[in-house]
């Protein structure tokens, strides 16, 4: 078992490390510069190029900044906040957009069990269309369209919600983000959890369990609910890393200070650091739920963690 995690924990170094240095070439190819202030004269333009070590080459930057992070250090904002520690600028906001994912999660998770637990045990009736078009509507239609349609109608046209995220009211001005986000993670679940319970309920040990009389409630919580939750717990710690690092246009449309738009306000001035940093931050909360699920998936079932050979 201890080679299988380092193993697993090596791979995951090498791929966060590809990550930032595949990071630093994008950046290099990207056009312009953090220094786009019409004022300022190319001498100055390239003044400020030098003083921050932006002339030197991409390698050489690239082991620059693996040391400074490992101490902790990850730059400056060259543009937004110009030298605010690029740290500073996420931990205001980080909050933000992690309560906002996570309790879109909560919502979701919950309404998509009991979807898709109530789609599996009325199997071809009319309960089990209606869940199963519900669930293909949210998975094919996009979260940012929830969020303009709640924006319109609930927050413009009738009033009942404020249409920009307030600080003042964090809990009301967050309803609409979280349902929008909610949506897509109903739908996904819902649709998973439905055949991985159809799968269990079709399985030798349920049929038996139902030949000898016991009664539907004792086959829900104490066959199909336990022997299927596994893998929906598997689809939810992946949508979790999606909802806090993929809320980018939620963010923009409701005005949310998170990090998603964070992001796209250095996208757009090219403020590398920034840019950089919160890639990386997503990049190493996907590896990191990854990396949990494979020892997780080793400890429960050995033939994992041994390839597969043992039967």
């Amino acid at each position: 078992m201890k080679k299988y995690i380092l193993k697993k924990l090596a791979l995951s170094v090498v791929t966060l490390l590809l990550i930032i240095f595949i990071l630093f070439l994008l950046m290099e190819l990207m056009p312009g510069s953090p220094f786009n202030n019409p004022k300022l004269t190319p001498e100055q333009k390239e003044a400020l190029i030098r003083s921050y070590g932006l002339d030197k080459p991409v390698l050489q930057r690239y082991f620059l900044y693996l040391g400074n992070m490992l101490k902790g250090d990850f730059g400056i904002s060259y543009s937004l906040s110009i030298n605010t520690p690029v740290l500073t600028l996420i931990r205001s906001r980080l909050p933000v957009s992690m309560g906002i994912g996570v309790s879109a999660m909560l919502v979701g998770s919950a309404a998509g069990l009991a979807i898709g637990f109530l789609a599996a045990f009325h199997q071809g009736k009319a309960a089990d269309v209606i869940c199963m078009i519900v669930s293909v509507i949210g998975i094919s239609v996009p979260s940012y369209i929830f969020a303009i349609a709640l924006s319109y109608f609930v927050g413009f046209r009738w009033n009942w919600l404020p249409l920009l995220y307030d600080f003042r009211s964090p809990v009301i001005s967050s309803v609409m983000p979280v349902l929008s986000l909610s949506v897509m993670v109903m739908s996904v679940i819902a649709r998973f959890t439905r055949d991985e319970a159809i799968a269990v309920m079709k399985s030798d040990y349920v049929m038996f369990a139902r030949s000898q009389g016991i009664s539907n409630r004792t086959l829900l919580f104490h066959y199909v609910i336990r022997n299927s939750i596994m893998q929906v717990i598997t689809v939810m710690t992946l949508l979790l890393v999606g909802l806090l690092t993929g809320s980018l246009v939620t963010e923009q449309i409701f005005s949310i200070p998170g990090i998603g738009f964070l992001l796209s306000s250095a996208i757009t001035v090219n403020d590398y650091n920034v840019v950089i940093t919160l890639s990386f931050l997503y990049a190493a909360i996907y590896v990191v739920a990854r990396l949990f699920l494979d020892i997780l998936y080793g400890i429960i079932d050995p033939r994992v963690r041994l390839g597969g050979n043992e039967r």
